[in-house]
């Protein structure tokens, strides 16, 4: 899988059908370039998504602003102040490209102010030079070695809203840099609201069911959407799902993630401080490694429902496999299965959960109810393995 680099480009021609053999060029190499004609337009999209971009490419003259009537060296100025001013926040390389030979061929007092090369965009061995020079500015980032490092998890990451891969970022940041200092309140409360995301997608094709998301303001409730996924009935909204979504070791994860963050509900009113297992770990260990485990596993749920939920699309069928069950007055299931052996002695068996469970039926319900193999029945299961409350269908 290539790299992948992300370049913001500021230049007033960036649509010119002259400039397209350059962005060809550019795009067959990996790098992706997003052009923009102004320093305030190109800045403000970058300020709201600096983890999108690697690097910055500047032309030597561009409007300032959309009030600009004519490109100017001020645009540049500006730009470079505001590189400047984001350090604290992402450092970017940045490079100067023109085709003004007062800029290529000319000393230039900002770019001699700043030590900055103007590349040539007229000359086929500057440019070639210049996305060179990209990549190698760009492998020294941070944030871009994570990206290139976990590919498989970003390409997902980019059906999520950004704010979801900025989570992710921050977390691999701080293992890579060896970083121990985490506030578990804010990051496992974002790790919740990535599952939110996951579950609200799955309920967007089907996969799961209204109920689980659709209470309480629109809320996602994260242990009643893992139940139906996982193929288990629900606690509180009584819906299961006939067919099982969740592979046995990303239900296991899901589980995980959930508990140990403390959402045993809704994401929006879970205080891990009062997770009384969370605060009894973090009397003996204080590590990061809690957090970073969880993490991982969700990185393997995120990349395990993107290809399930592309193969599994169809919302009809999907909705198809959801069902709905009663309860009686104790608060019991109701079953209702079929009949499916009746022995010598006279006890009759039917299954549920999907037949991996066989339930009892006494000979005495079965001569009462008149019972035969094949014959539906509704009965509830209370604290044995006998069917109890029987009514035939």
């Amino acid at each position: 899988m290539s790299n992948i680099y992300n370049i913001l480009w500021v230049d007033d021609e960036h649509n010119d059908e002259a400039l397209l053999p350059f962005i060809v060029q550019a795009e067959s190499q990996g790098i992706i370039i997003d052009g923009y004609k102004s320093f305030k337009e190109g800045f403000t999209v970058l300020e709201s998504n600096l983890n999108k971009y690697d690097v910055i490419l500047l032309d030597a003259l561009f409007y300032e602003d959309e009030t600009s009537e004519t490109p100017n060296p001020a645009g540049l100025g500006s730009a470079i102040q505001k590189i400047n001013e984001l350090r604290s926040r992402k450092s970017f390389p940045f490079f100067v490209l023109s085709g003004q030979t007062h800029f290529t061929d000319v000393t230039n007092p900002i770019l001699e102010a700043f030590k900055i090369r103007c590349y040539n965009k007229k000359n086929p061995d500057d440019v070639k030079e210049l996305l060179l020079n990209i990549k190698i500015e760009a492998d020294n980032q941070i944030v871009t070695q994570i990206r290139h490092e976990n590919q498989l998890l970003f390409n997902v990451l980019k059906e999520y809203p950004d704010e979801v891969r900025d989570t992710f970022i921050t977390i691999l940041r701080n293992q890579k840099e060896g970083n121990n200092q985490f506030d578990d309140q804010l990051y496992f409360t974002q790790l919740r609201i990535i599952l939110e995301h996951l579950f609200r997608k799955a309920n967007s094709i089907g996969l799961l069911h209204d109920a689980c998301v659709q209470q309480g303001n629109n809320q996602v409730n994260l242990t009643e959407s893992s139940l139906f996924l996982s193929g288990f009935d629900t606690k509180h909204f009584n819906v299961n799902c006939t067919m099982t979504h969740f592979p046995k070791l990303i239900a296991e994860n899901v589980k995980n993630i959930i508990h140990t963050t403390g959402a045993a509900s809704h994401t929006s009113n879970v205080d891990v401080t009062q997770n009384i297992d969370i605060q009894a770990y973090r009397t003996e260990i204080t590590s990061p490694y809690l957090l970073y485990s969880l993490a991982f596993q969700l990185m393997d749920v995120l990349i395990w429902f993107d290809g399930y939920s592309k193969t599994n699309s169809d919302i009809a069928t999907n909705r198809s496999y959801w069902k709905n069950f009663n309860k009686d007055q104790y608060g019991n299931k109701i079953e209702v299965e079929t009949i499916i052996n009746i022995a010598g002695n006279g006890w009759g068996t039917v299954a549920i959960n999907k037949g991996t469970k066989n339930i009892s039926i006494h000979k005495d319900a079965i001569t009462q109810n008149n019972l035969g193999i094949g014959d539906q029945i509704e009965f509830v299961v209370k604290d044995n393995s006998t069917a109890q409350n029987i009514t035939k269908i």
